[in-house]
């Protein structure tokens, strides 16, 4: 599988106004050459330039970070779904722009009925644009920029982030550490394989993290940010520890229909809860190929695998904690590759289990 994509060591070919003329501008962004038959042209791929000057950017991008997955083929669940982006102009004055351009990975990603170029957007207004990553034979990590261009010099831009596996399920499925480098997360999971182990030791960042309690104020956080196990629906939730008992509370599914081999599947359920002041952990429930729950607590887990779920504290694309919050790599199965559910949990620190 690829690397992920490195942006560093690059030639600095920044854009500043007087440097770029018109007609060169227009020849690199979309639709802004003359055109020769008529008609709209799609966006074309350049070589990665460094990002913007801060200050430069006359329109926000929100999201600022666009994540897909899909497989090397495309097709069917391997397809990426589509992710809108808004430019909105936040200068105070209309922006003319001419064309959209996109910069690193080539033929990665595609604008999905781009509109027409030059066009101007007024003060607070909003262009939103639909994205889609392509299928093609390169997997792994792959990195892009969606640049939007004006008269002179580029005036807004949104990172994109592809994760491509090889296909669907067993060994055509991404490692952890793409998974995680997709995401555009620094956390070090211990190894680039697909498989890690179930040994009980610690590998990576990971830190022994059984139970958790709230770290402040506020509802505490649960959310599936990947998922690449069998097709299923499948429930999750937290658990106390009351006496010999095990109480659990549902928090949410993550729905079928396709989500089964995914970055950010769809879920149902809530995001947000009052753990209270106990102690708690976070489960998964059985479904159609872990027939038993799984436990962050090792001692709870019947099934193959006793050190069923990994905690890494998130770490961000620099390396740098995010304080309180933490990655949950779950493997209710045998095979140890610990990315059949990953969630993200915040506001926590782990504590001893009782």
């Amino acid at each position: 599988m690829n690397k992920p994509t490195n942006f560093s060591g690059l030639r600095d070919v920044r854009w500043h106004p007087g440097r770029w003329t018109l007609a060169a501008l227009l020849a690199m962004t979309t639709g802004c050459a003359q055109p020769q038959g008529g008609g709209v042209k799609p966006p074309v791929e350049q070589p990665i330039t460094q990002p913007m000057l801060p200050g430069d950017a006359l329109l926000s991008a929100d999201p600022g970070l666009l994540v897909f997955s899909g497989t090397r083929d495309g097709t069917g669940a391997g397809a990426s779904a589509v992710q809108t982006v808004a430019f909105e102009n936040s200068s105070g004055a209309a922006v003319k722009l001419m064309g959209l351009t996109f910069l690193g990975d080539a033929g990665t990603f595609e604008l999905v009925s781009p509109p027409p170029f030059p066009q101007t957007l007024a003060a607070g207004a909003s262009l939103k644009l639909d994205v889609k990553l392509l299928p093609g034979a390169t997997t792994g990590v792959l990195r892009s920029t969606l640049r939007a261009v004006g008269d002179s010099a580029p005036v807004g831009e949104v990172n994109l982030a592809g994760l491509r596996a090889a296909g669907l399920e067993g060994s055509n499925e991404p490692p952890l550490a793409q998974i995680v480098d997709a995401l555009n997360y620094g956390t070090n999971v211990g190894s680039s394989a697909l498989i890690l182990g179930t040994d009980a030791a610690l590998i990576g960042d990971e830190v022994a993290a059984p139970m958790f309690e709230r770290a402040s104020t506020g509802p505490v956080t649960l959310r599936p940010v990947a998922r690449y196990s069998p097709d299923g629906p499948s429930a999750y939730g937290s658990f106390v520890l009351d006496g010999g008992a095990v109480r659990t509370q549902e928090r949410g599914a993550m729905v079928s229909s396709g989500q089964n081999q995914t970055l950010n599947p769809l879920h149902s359920g809530q995001t947000a809860f009052d753990p209270g002041g106990t102690p708690f952990g976070i489960y998964l429930a059985p479904n159609s190929y872990a027939k038993q729950d799984t436990f962050t607590l090792d001692r709870l887990n019947t099934g193959p695998t006793r050190h069923a779920v990994r905690a890494y504290p998130l770490k961000d694309r620099a390396g740098k904690a995010v304080p309180n919050s933490y990655l949950l790599a779950f493997e209710p199965s045998e095979n140890g590759d610990y990315q059949d559910v990953v969630f993200m949990l915040e506001n926590v620190r782990p504590v001893a289990a009782q």
